[in-house]
């Protein structure tokens, strides 16, 4: 890997042997096509978007909490108007990024107008901005890595993050996520351009791509306001680190000339000046809306992260980038190795600063890590394209059998998950499940016929294999993850509620923000005492009380006089404490 351009003219040189099984063949030839053209390759790539995410994008019930809080919130903006109000129940005012809330709102109304029925509780709705910006952040770490490499290894770049479990999960979830990884994966390829046009004697691998200063300095600036509207403060910590750190090694920071833009500075200006705006007349403080936050109670607060030493994002990136982060080890001595040249220096930069802060921080959010993908992802397609990943060294090839191992636990855990808590298997799901386990064998084991681009993407083809048995007929199947599904289908069959009345619901000692979400009306969320107050109160009404809120509950019915009827119990797993929850159902007797 002596120089970035090296090797120019066979940049659609095939990199394998035609022989051997017919499938992983097959799935090269196509990968050969589409690698000719930017159009093709664009096709091919919101294809492979669309084959990891869409399985469970429809079924999946909304996933506390964060997903369920943050499509609340959505929500609440549509029903209410209110555009800058971003609090549930009892919470104290603060700001929030409310440009994925925005979002949210504007497809969840246009479908409503369209006649989509119940579209405000239809969670599938409120994930297509993340779909779409998912579809986003891979075309534009194709067009990143353009800046680095030839188109085929960019495709490979795009593809290991398309085929990434992070990705695959964020995808799918109503959550800002993908739209800061679509707007560092701009940022990635604005910056890397002019920093590369910057340094003598370095060319851009496709200067077709390039574009002048003034249009690139947009981009930068624009996907950084977009960044900032979408996720918040945490956008420029993605910017700030690399940009220290690349001006700290060149002991220079010419570069950024190149990025000024006076329209990109007003776009920032924009930004902020809407945060303060926001900040200071966007909540709601009117007595009406006060007593609406009251009356719902305590909804449980977003995943606040996990307490963690140093290291602990090194071992969850095994799993975050699988089936990429065997390819990323095998990379790391060789990166390290031309760390002086100047498209291996920018791309270490947008990555380490980064992950050392957040490393050295102690609260772990495995999110935090995200933004670092698409710059990983580069440097293996570097690799693999300079052919520097020659696998010589048998003891480290061996890491590449992590891909069935890592795959075989993924699905043992589905499949246990439904053995365990629901008492049940799929058997739909256990051809995809074995198919896949085999495509990752296949790769592992053939790595040496095949070469490592061919096997990486036989793996990505058994991860996508896979997922959709993981996702699209275990986890929408898995009943005891989804309690609140199933508390609003008792609550719809109640007598009342089945004649056609409309039944106000409460719960004590369970708060999750999906029950919130997919009840048509708010619910009152109590503890036991006051659950039994509620139900005094008469009316067409059901309480689900939690276990441990049960002697409270009947010690205040009984001192009420409140004769009660006890009806469908439920069990399950709150995941967001890890904890198993048994939920009755309970009416007045009168």
């Amino acid at each position: 890997m002596k120089s970035v351009s090296a090797g120019r003219s066979g940049r659609n040189a095939p990199l394998y042997s035609k022989g051997g099984p017919r499938i992983p063949s097959r799935i090269v030839e196509l990968f050969d096509a589409c690698s000719r053209s930017d159009r093709r390759a664009s096709l091919f790539l919101v294809g492979l978007c669309l084959l990891a995410l869409l399985p469970g994008f429809f079924s999946i019930p909304p996933v506390d909490r964060n997903e369920a809080r943050f499509a609340e919130i959505s929500r609440q903006m549509v029903d209410t108007g209110h555009l800058g109000e971003t609090r549930l129940g009892w919470e104290v005012k603060r700001t929030r990024p409310i440009g994925q809330h925005w979002l949210q709102a504007a497809v969840v109304a246009a479908a409503e107008k369209v006649g989509i029925s119940s579209a405000d509780r239809r969670i599938w709705l409120y994930r297509l901005p993340s779909l779409a910006s998912a579809i986003a952040a891979v075309l534009l770490t194709f067009w990143a890595a353009l800046a680095f490499t030839h188109r085929r290894a960019a495709m490979l770049a795009a593809s290991l993050l398309a085929g990434s479990v992070a990705f695959s999960v964020g995808g799918r979830l109503a959550i800002p996520e993908m739209s800061l990884l679509a707007a560092t994966a701009a940022m990635i390829g604005a910056l890397g351009r002019l920093y590369l046009a910057e340094r003598h004697g370095e060319a851009l691998a496709y200067p077709a791509h390039s574009g002048g200063d003034g249009r690139l300095a947009l981009i930068f600036w624009a996907a950084l306001a977009f960044g900032l509207f979408a996720k918040g403060l945490m956008t420029p910590i993605y910017v700030i680190l690399p940009l220290a750190a690349l001006t700290l090694v060149d002991r220079s920071a010419r570069f950024l000339r190149r990025a000024r833009s006076y329209t990109g500075l007003a776009l920032i200006l924009l930004v902020a000046v809407g945060w303060f705006l926001l900040r200071r007349y966007g909540a709601v403080d009117t007595q009406e809306a006060a007593l609406a936050r009251g009356l719902i109670g305590r909804v449980l607060p977003d995943y606040p992260g996990f307490t963690g030493p140093p290291g602990s994002y090194l071992l969850l990136f095994w799993a975050m980038f699988w089936p990429g982060a065997p390819l990323a080890a095998l990379a790391v001595p060789i990166i390290w190795k031309a760390r002086r040249i100047g498209a291996v220096r920018f791309l270490l930069a947008w990555i380490l600063p980064a992950w050392l802060l957040f490393e050295l921080w102690p609260v772990k959010l495995p999110a935090y890590v995200g933004p670092t993908l698409p710059a990983i992802a580069i440097l293996i397609a570097l690799a693999v394209e300079r052919g520097a990943m020659a696998l010589g060294n048998t003891r480290l090839a061996r890491v590449l059998w992590l891909w069935p191992v890592i795959g075989a636990a993924i699905a043992v855990a589905a499949l246990l998950g439904l053995a365990v808590f629901d008492r049940t298997t799929s058997v739909l799901a256990w051809p995809f499940l074995l198919l896949g386990f085999f495509a990752l064998v296949t790769a592992a084991s053939s790595v040496r016929e095949y070469g490592v681009e061919k096997s990486a993407l036989l793996a990505i083809a058994g991860m996508l294999v896979s997922g959709f048995g993981v996702m699209q007929l275990v986890l929408p199947n898995l009943d005891s993850f989804w309690l609140s599904q199933r508390m609003v289908a008792v609550a719809a069959q109640e007598p009342c509620a089945a004649g056609g009345g409309e039944i106000e619901v409460a719960s004590a000692g369970y708060s999750e923000p999906s029950l919130v979400f997919l009840l048509p009306r708010p619910p009152r969320l109590l503890d036991g005492a006051a659950a039994a107050d509620f139900l005094k109160e008469g009316g067409c009404r059901v309480v689900f009380v939690d276990r441990r809120h049960e002697a409270r509950f009947a010690r205040r019915a009984e001192a009420l006089g409140l004769r009660i009827q006890r009806g469908t119990e439920l069990r399950g797993l709150a995941y967001g404490d890890l904890r198993e929850v048994r939920i009755t159902a309970y009416r007045s007797g009168s």
